[in-house]
């Protein structure tokens, strides 16, 4: 059945969500950790770089003229040992015309598109995660800029934390800190909010991570990226 909206007297009112209704419409994808429960190793990064950053990568291979990517979320669940220490972890969005993809330790990942049954179009994204390391930003092909930069106050790495960055919503859901009593140990919830970060087609974007005072262990996560094509 199509997607439809309620006609009221004080005009349309959407049935669902903005998010339900482009996955309803075959425009939404995800590209997730190749198997659940099993972290990858990233590596524990102390300083800015402008290439030895890689967290991820993507690439719009649209046609110009054709659909935008715009990031929705993305989750990642430090599920092996933490680094002890990491006051504060740190990141830049990137975007560049041109193909731009993370080389070295890197993983290639096949996103999915949300809609399980017929109008599930393929996507025109290429997608790449780090891979026991951090990935490596090659040289510059095009116009490069960096779009954001953000930071999260972890106080403290804990085993199964799970960091949630939300791309361009008005407002997002709250994020759970446990004080500094029960932070030792206690998993968090942290929710960062960043701006709406868009890939044209021909262009792309990367995130680059790395943390301050984080010591011994190296941090890996499981990860989650959603976007809309569209």
């Amino acid at each position: 059945m199509p997607i439809q909206t309620l006609t009221t007297p004080n005009g349309s009112v959407a049935l669902l969500s903005r998010r339900q209704m482009l996955a309803g419409q075959g425009k939404a994808f995800a590209a997730t950790n190749p198997t659940p429960g099993t972290a990858i190793a990233y590596a524990n990064k102390t300083a800015y770089s402008a290439t030895a950053n890689g967290l991820f990568s993507i690439y719009n291979g649209n046609a110009e003229g054709g659909p935008n990517i715009y990031l929705d979320r993305l989750k990642l669940i430090q599920t092996a040992t933490a680094p002890t220490g990491g006051l504060v972890t740190r990141f830049e969005f990137i975007t560049e015309t041109g193909n731009v993809a993370l080389t070295g330790s890197a993983l290639a990942v096949t996103p999915v598109n949300l809609l399980n049954g017929p109008g599930a179009a393929s996507t025109f994204a290429t997608v790449t995660f780090f891979s026991a390391g951090a990935g490596t930003v090659a040289a510059a092909v095009g116009t490069r800029r960096i779009a954001y930069v953000g930071s999260i106050a972890t106080g403290v790495n804990v085993q199964y934390d799970s960091w949630s960055f939300i791309f361009g919503d008005d407002g997002i859901a709250n994020g759970t800190a446990p004080l500094a009593a029960a932070r030792a140990t206690a998993p968090a919830d942290l929710v960062v909010a960043c701006p709406a970060v868009v890939v044209a087609p021909q262009s792309s974007l990367w995130m680059n991570l790395w943390g301050i005072t984080p010591a011994a262990n190296v941090p890996s996560y499981e990860f989650d990226l959603t976007y809309f094509e569209v």
